[in-house]
């Protein structure tokens, strides 16, 4: 009897020392936002609020951001770090380690953006980190614009085998914003910043460090400050210029539309007439019809040579001192000589030129061969 009660009594004390505690594999925690593993861009988005969750592999935080999308979503920036984690849950689960496939992208973005078609850039694009996809979509209704891209650092598979190289990093950034341009929602993956480290030895997804500049130390090779680079920089010397006949050649030689051609008006040709010299003696045809040589006929141009009259008889003009009587008329070549002897004592001033007739054709039919 006695040793029965010193047995309730054992394990009477025995369930006082139990807390009776929730025993947890892995829970998510809210940690301070000054130790977050990743920062958006200076200036970007406010932190809200970070969450981390520890596995036997890895350790997630989803920094939340601020947000003015009308979309139904919050903005995050999701990182994963996968190493020698060591979390103080018994039985703690394993994160998957394997690569994020596209089929795996799009059925995330299925549930991220159930009201938005995302499309996924067929570029290859690339941050201080390396490179990372990405797919961006607009929500005509609501004026947001939003992208989510994902990232996976780790070392190259040949520095890997060495286990000097171990570990790797994922990164998942969803980011809307009204109004927005592609490029602007695309600077948060190009200037975000990974802030955490696993402290062991083999733990280096980034690879080797890269070498430095082969201008780092030498002579003639001047480093400027940033920002202040255009404005240290020696004058450019002044360009060469180009001979101009080059290139307008090279425009003639494009030039396929034919030249206008020129129209010029086209003015009759008139023929010359030859004018013979005062000093000709010909046979005009006053002379033979009788009228005085300071006569001044109509000067007339026949197409061609004229026929020419024979001598006709002339009536003779009365005397001066009013008598009537008749004379006898005078032969026509006394009519001419005399009116060449009135010409050659006439004044040269008072004479008046001639222009003599067209030249009579001299053939046997001609009515002046017989004058000949």
């Amino acid at each position: 009897m006695q040793g029965a009660f010193l047995a309730l009594g054992a394990s009477a004390l025995s369930g006082c020392t139990q807390t009776g505690g929730l025993k947890l594999t892995s829970a998510p925690t809210e940690v301070a936002a000054e130790k977050a593993l990743a920062f958006p861009p200076p200036g970007g988005p406010a932190i809200v609020s970070v969450i981390e969750r520890t596995f036997s592999n890895a350790v997630q935080q989803d920094i939340i951001l601020s947000t003015d999308a009308r979309s139904r979503g919050q903005n995050y920036i999701q990182v994963r770090y996968f190493g020698p984690a060591s979390t103080p849950f018994a039985g703690a689960s394993r994160l998957s380690t394997g690569m994020m496939t596209t089929a795996q992208a799009v059925g995330e973005m299925r549930s991220e953006f159930p009201t938005i078609r995302m499309s996924i850039s067929p570029s290859f694009v690339q941050n201080n980190y390396g490179a990372f996809a990405y797919a961006y979509g607009t929500n005509p209704g609501s004026g947001d614009a939003c992208l989510y891209g994902w990232q996976q650092i780790k070392a190259p598979d040949n520095a890997v085998r060495t286990f000097h190289y171990l570990g790797r990093i994922q990164t998942r950034v969803r980011f809307c914003q009204t109004g927005a341009s592609r490029d602007a929602l695309l600077s948060m993956m190009y200037h975000y910043t990974l802030t955490g480290a696993f402290d062991s030895v083999g733990w280096n997804p980034y690879g080797n460090i890269p070498p430095l500049d082969p201008a780092v130390g030498q002579l003639g090779r001047p480093i400027y400050a940033a920002g202040a680079g255009a404005r240290l920089q020696p004058p450019m010397p002044a360009p060469v210029a180009t001979p101009v006949r080059p290139v307008l050649r090279s425009l003639e030689s494009q030039n396929t539309r034919p030249a206008v051609r020129r129209i010029e008006p086209v003015r009759p040709i008139v023929p010359a007439v030859a004018i013979p010299a005062p000093s000709m003696v010909t046979r005009s045809p006053l002379a033979r019809t009788g009228l005085p040589a300071a006569a001044e006929p109509e000067p007339q141009t026949p197409p061609r040579a004229p026929q020419l009259p024979g001598p006709t008889a002339t009536p003779a003009m009365p005397p001066a001192g009013g008598s009537e009587t008749p004379q006898a008329p005078r032969p026509t070549s006394q009519l001419q000589q005399q009116g060449l002897t009135r010409m050659s004592s006439a004044s040269p001033l008072q004479a008046r030129p001639i222009i003599p007739a067209v030249p009579c054709t001299i053939s046997p039919t001609s009515s002046c061969a017989g004058d000949l």
